[in-house]
């Protein structure tokens, strides 16, 4: 199954996380409720509002979820320079779909 996730949001849910696997040079833009970002490799968790986002810098597992309730994020690969071309490959795996042998990857530019 391929999503494009390029072109649209994520609602996620509290204790529902999201997984990024290699997704350097991702931008993580929060478009509704508070959303809560922990990156192997990067200092401390992140929580997003609104109109904020968080450019990821490592290379290692991000998990994005909501922080309660329910929120919405767009995920935006960085068009220029080596980050940009390194999240062209961004491997994405929604945890609902994990179970059932299913996974997402975004788009190559």
């Amino acid at each position: 199954m391929h999503l494009d996730l390029q072109n649209g949001e994520l609602l996620l849910a509290a204790d529902a996380p999201v997984a990024l696997s290699g997704a350097r040079g991702i931008r993580v833009a929060c478009t509704a409720g508070t959303v809560w970002l922990t990156i192997e490799g990067e200092r401390g968790d992140i929580f997003l509002s609104p109109g904020e986002s968080h450019l990821i810098a490592a290379d290692g597992l991000a998990l994005v979820e909501a922080a309660r309730g329910s929120g919405r994020v767009r995920l935006q690969r960085q068009a220029d320079g080596p980050a940009g071309r390194a999240a062209a490959g961004c491997g994405i795996v929604l945890a609902f779909f994990r179970s059932k042998g299913c996974s997402a990857t975004m788009p190559a530019a």
